[in-house]
C-alpha cells in the first residue's frame, strides 16, 4: 500500500504550520505528500487582502488605486492590474502558484522528495475532497483557521468540513 499524505494549505499561519508538522509526518513514514490549494475566485476580498499584506507572502501588495486595485509581487516582474475578471483571475492564481510553491520548498528542505501540487478552483470542501477520493491519502492534514471571514465560522469552516467527510485520518493543526 501506498502511503499518502495530503496536506490543504491557504498560506495562512495554521496552514505554514500544516505544512511542517504534516511534512514531518511524512517524512516518518517515508510517504508521499500532496499539497493541495484552493483558489479564491472571485474579487480580491478583505481576506485575501489581508492574507498577502500581513500573514505570509511578504513582498505581495495590493496597490489600491481608485476603482482599480493592482496586486504587485517582487518575484515577478510585473503589476497585475485588477480591471477585468480574467487578470484578476490570473493574479489570484499567481498567489495559489507562490503558496504551493513556498509549501512545495518546505517540504523539499525537510528531505521529502515524492511531492505533488494541486492548485484547483472552486468550493475548498468540494475541491480537497475531490483529490482525497482520487488519491486516498492515509493521512490529511489542514490548518485549524485560514482566511475564513465571518460567514465562514458561522457555517463551520473547511477543516471542520474535511474530518466530517474525510474516510482518512484528519490532523487539524493550531
Amino acid at each position: 500500500m501506498s502511503r499518502k499524505v495530503l496536506i490543504a494549505t491557504d498560506g495562512s499561519p495554521h496552514a505554514q504550520k500544516a505544512v511542517e508538522i504534516g511534512t514531518e509526518l511524512a517524512k516518518g513514514r517515508d510517504a508521499e505528500v500532496h499539497l493541495v490549494h484552493v483558489m479564491l475566485s472571485g474579487e480580491l476580498d478583505a481576506d485575501l487582502q489581508r492574507m498577502i499584506e500581513v500573514e505570509h507572502l511578504g513582498g505581495l501588495k495590493i496597490q489600491a488605486e481608485p476603482a482599480v486595485p493592482s496586486v504587485a509581487a517582487p518575484d515577478f516582474p510585473i503589476v497585475f492590474p485588477i480591471k477585468d475578471p480574467g487578470e484578476s483571475y490570473r493574479a489570484i492564481q499567481a498567489i495559489g502558484t507562490d503558496i504551493l510553491k513556498r509549501a512545495k520548498s518546505v517540504v523539499g528542505a525537510h528531505g521529502v522528495d515524492r511531492v505533488s501540487t494541486h492548485l484547483l478552483d472552486g468550493n475548498p470542501v468540494e475541491e480537497i475532497m475531490t483529490v482525497i477520493d482520487r488519491e486516498h491519502p492515509d493521512l490529511v492534514v489542514c490548518g485549524a483557521r485560514g482566511l475564513s471571514s465571518l460567514s465562514q465560522l458561522v457555517l463551520g469552516s473547511v477543516s471542520t468540513k474535511i474530518a466530517h467527510r474525510c474516510p482518512a485520518t484528519c490532523i487539524t493543526v493550531h
